[in-house]
């Protein structure tokens, strides 16, 4: 959520591998709706062992009479991170992101970490990331970005 961005003296946020196996529910059972009258939209669904398990609806497949979710953070990475000047670790891999790597990124100064590796990300590696002299920057497994050694 971009409420996250409003915690300026936020030093790490590691969301890496947020993307789940695909698993299969019951509808109306697990998930307390029928596949039949499903509209869209998140879901969430509880496992044999009462496990709750959710997804957006760009991780739903529906295998009439089942839902299958594939959970995990989708979206675009958010050009706020500037709010965050104390940010040192910031770990994205291993999602459903996509879009661009947003230049501003390139204002945390004191950013040691930046890993994006495995997403969907596309566009540039912009040129703005090149101040950050002490951070590491992962971008490899997003096989439609530009600007990175293969």
């Amino acid at each position: 959520p971009d409420d996250i961005l409003s915690l300026v003296r936020l030093r790490e946020l590691k969301v890496s591998y947020s993307q789940q196996e695909r698993q299969c529910f019951s509808a109306t059972w697990d998930c307390g709706v029928s596949a039949g009258i499903y509209q869209g939209g998140d879901i969430c669904c509880y496992s044999d062992s009462g496990a709750r398990v959710c997804s957006d609806e760009a991780g739903v497949e529906i295998e009439y009479p089942q839902f299958c979710l594939t959970p995990g953070l989708r979206g675009t990475i958010p050009a706020g991170f500037t709010n965050t000047p104390y940010l040192q670790v910031l770990e994205l891999s291993n999602n459903f992101l996509t879009g661009n790597i947003p230049r501003e990124i390139g204002g945390l100064s004191r950013l040691k970490v930046l890993d994006l590796t495995n997403n969907s990300l596309t566009g540039s590696i912009p040129s703005a990331l090149g101040v950050l002299a002490d951070a590491v920057v992962l971008v490899q497994g997003n096989d439609m970005i530009r600007g990175q050694n293969k």
